[in-house]
């Protein structure tokens, strides 16, 4: 089979047709892969961020068939259209039973656990990234990192339903708790943050304000229910009509700089909600007076408080309805032959998302 290879950090993908992998274990099943997105994430992991060891194959957003289920697993077929989640929960730790199942306590990852995947390419054994690898036409996982799909959504819109869509919705929905009437400032318009935006204007935001660096970023987030878009120089508070601040802000960049401007945006009483992976050595400053006086919130949101299960359902109802842009997110659907070209563009902030198709 097919998978696209990173052999060292910071060297270019390469795509193998000699990649095998070991039968689907008890609670597990294998999964053909037909579309993946190529996230931000994968980008830093190619370059050894995160301690990601090597040679490993990446990809975290993929949707396809069931070829095989292992023992132990009930309730599955070959055949079944699924998408994968990077964050297999166990069902049943402290946060899984309060469906808080995006930080389950016993999730796995072969970046922390070592090469137990069975995945080798040219006979050389390699990590699977995240614990989905869907840069390879087929992967193993766990029966509970898979969620059914309907028939009538496409693979390739699908496959944003296992990242950038939930984490940005569910961001504002979620994590946020947007309310009818707010005023919303999100700062970063990748993936994930014009996925806030949409979150928010569903959620009732009346003033809902995008900034980004690139002038055709800021006109995407118009087109995805921006009420203005500016750039990282300008005050966005001067698109609020009678407030000190914003009631909401939603940062999906997480470098100290926009975290401390996220926190300067948003009012006395606000929230302010940190969605992007953050380096573990970027530490931000805020002094014990203004968190006592301020009574601000600062919220981390991991995978945007997302309990798959119930939230991939409501995702596909709101696309069905036309209320959730999935289409316009996607820039084109390229074969896996083009991952590097998809690489270099998502580094250079020139694509939103190339779908991979394999």
């Amino acid at each position: 089979m097919r998978a696209a290879v990173i052999w060292e950090a910071g060297t270019k993908f390469e795509v193998r047709s000699d990649a095998t992998r070991d039968p689907a274990g008890p609670g597990q099943v294998a999964v053909r892969i037909r579309a993946a997105g190529v996230c931000q994430t994968d980008i830093s992991l190619a370059s050894g961020a995160f301690d990601q060891p090597m040679p490993v194959v990446l990809g975290h957003e993929g949707a396809g068939e069931v070829i095989e289920v292992g023992p132990e697993v009930a309730g599955v077929s070959v055949g079944d259209r699924v998408l994968v989640t990077w964050v297999p929960p166990c069902g049943h730790c402290y946060h899984c039973v309060r469906h808080e199942t995006y930080i389950c306590a016993n999730r796995k990852r072969s970046s922390k656990q070592g090469n137990n995947s069975g995945l080798t390419v040219g006979g050389v054994p390699v990590q699977v990234g995240l614990g989905t690898g869907t840069f390879a036409e087929e992967t193993v996982i766990p029966v509970s990192g898979i969620i059914p799909l309907p028939t009538d959504i496409p693979f390739e819109l699908a496959a944003l339903l296992g990242c950038a869509v939930p984490t940005g919705f569910g961001a504002a929905v979620n994590s946020a708790r947007v309310a009818p009437g707010d005023s919303v400032l999100v700062i970063g318009c990748g993936a994930v943050g014009l996925s806030a935006l949409q979150g928010a204007r569903i959620a009732g935001a009346a003033e809902l304000v995008a900034i980004d660096p690139q002038p055709g970023r800021q006109e995407l987030a118009r087109g995805f229910g921006a009420t203005h878009a500016y750039g990282p120089d300008d005050d966005p508070r001067r698109a609020l009509t009678d407030a000190p601040g914003f009631d909401v802000v939603i940062d999906a960049v997480a470098h100290s700089s926009t975290i401390t401007a996220a926190w300067r945006a948003a009012r006395r009483g606000g929230r302010v909600v940190i969605v992007g992976a953050g380096r573990p050595d970027d530490l931000v400053e805020l002094t014990a007076q203004e968190l006592f006086h301020d009574e601000k919130q600062l919220i981390g949101s991991y995978y945007g408080s997302s309990d798959m299960q119930r939230e991939l359902p409501r995702l596909i109802a709101l696309w069905r309805s036309g209320r959730l842009n999935l289409e316009g997110m996607v820039d084109e659907v390229v074969d896996l032959e083009a991952i590097n070209e998809v690489a270099t563009g998502q580094r250079e902030g020139r694509t939103l998302r190339t779908m991979l198709r394999l």
